[in-house]
């Protein structure tokens, strides 16, 4: 497994089509940081992956330029969001209309894992 730490974000490549990525208690994810974030992601992985956002930390987004960024990466075909009360997210459906693959809403990051596992294998 390989981590790749920034001063707002953690990123571990979980396996050749998972990525799971932690933000840093107290920062705001706007649009540079998204790309720079996601363009590091996108450098490590070798095809088609899936994300797990777990949002155990109290961070915030700039949820449309966020969203637009992980929408202009075309090997990300799905997005995991491991949530841990129901102050750590938007609403479900703003976020399923602002990302244009497949996201779902999780409790613990094994089983957003396994989502992921079945979800690209299923679209190969």
């Amino acid at each position: 497994m390989k981590h790749i730490h920034t001063d707002f974000i953690h990123i571990s490549i979980l396996d050749t089509k998972t990525v799971l990525v932690e933000a840093m208690d107290g920062v705001n994810i706007n649009l540079a940081k998204s790309i720079y974030a996601n363009q590091l992601i996108a450098n490590e992985m070798p095809g088609d992956y899936g994300m797990i956002i777990d949002r155990k930390a109290d961070y915030s987004i700039v949820p449309v330029d966020v969203y637009n960024v992980l929408n202009s990466f075309e090997r990300l075909k799905a997005i995991a969001l491991v949530v841990h009360n129901k102050k750590s997210y938007f609403p479900v459906t703003a976020e399923k209309k602002l990302y244009l693959g497949k996201l779902e809403i999780f409790q613990t990051v094994i089983q957003a894992h396994k989502w992921l596992e079945e979800t690209l294998n299923k679209s190969i």
